[in-house]
């Protein structure tokens, strides 16, 4: 199995101690000195250089002696750093298996740990190579994924909103990424309201459950749209064509999805005993 199997959520993992979908500064030059230590010969070293050409992709050396080769290697190398996470770290766990006979699995594992990268490398007999977490971390898109589990049985359009804030979120850059991941938090937590209730708005649809009494205490029933006035009243652009231009942080960002994530999530729960 590849690293994106092993880890298909690895862009939403945050620790403060470890990299886990970037790299250091220092990562692409060490890894060259890495490289060059255990490759003996030219020929070895060439097929390194064109293993991760393969990869990239991109043309194929066509050096043949050592120093040329060693040239070539931090153009590679550095090219590889430049690309996907997850193809460095296939190619990193492949290299170990490669000269495995000369390496130990837990210098292997040191090195990476020094340069702060937070999987180390682990063998199994039945499943072979594979790359696990070094402590716990963070997801970006846990609260969005446990809503997602919540809703996937009452609401088809909260749920395709739901991917879309994912997606959003595992690419934040900027203050309109972040936002189209709470508009969309926004759209799935109305398209919810508007399935439960039967009403064709928001507004109606908090007042059909306030008015219905099933719903719980009015303090969390009218939440939802509490939360729909106050995102449009601090964010006027969160929605796309508004030209009155807002500043979001991540933190707020991910305050608000998880603060959508958990009424959605109350309501599905309310939901299913009456379905």
């Amino acid at each position: 199995m590849g690293f994106k199997q092993d880890h298909p959520d690895y862009q939403s993992y945050e620790n403060s101690d470890y990299f886990f979908n970037t790299i250091p500064d220092k990562f692409c030059s060490a890894l060259e000195g890495y490289i060059a230590r255990y490759c003996k010969t030219a020929q070895q070293l060439k097929n390194i250089i064109n293993d991760i050409a393969s990869r990239i992709p991109m043309e194929l050396t066509q050096n043949w002696g050592w120093d040329f080769l060693i040239n070539d290697l931090t153009y590679y190398v550095q090219e590889l750093c430049k690309s996907k996470f997850h193809k460095l770290m296939d190619f990193l766990a492949d290299f170990y298996e490669r000269f495995h006979d000369e390496i130990e699995l837990d210098d292997f594992n040191e090195f990476l740990e020094d340069l702060k990268i937070g999987y180390r490398l682990e063998y199994d007999s039945w499943s072979g190579f594979s790359w696990r977490l070094r402590k716990d971390v963070s997801s970006r898109i846990e609260h969005i994924e446990k809503t997602t589990e919540a809703v996937k049985d009452i609401c088809t359009q909260t749920l395709e909103h739901l991917e879309q804030a994912k997606e959003h979120l595992l690419s934040t850059e900027n203050n309109r990424d972040r936002k189209d991941a709470i508009r969309d938090c926004m759209s799935a937590m109305e398209s919810m309201l508007k399935k439960i209730t039967g009403e064709n708005d928001i507004k109606s649809a908090v007042k059909h459950m306030r008015d219905d009494k099933f719903w719980g205490p009015d303090i969390i029933v009218k939440d939802g749209l509490s939360i729909w006035n106050r995102l449009h009243d601090m964010y006027p652009d969160v929605r796309h064509g508004n030209p009155q231009e807002s500043e979001i942080s991540d933190e707020e960002a991910l305050y608000w999805i998880e603060r959508i994530g958990c009424y959605i999530r109350y309501l599905s729960k309310k939901y299913k005993n009456i379905a």
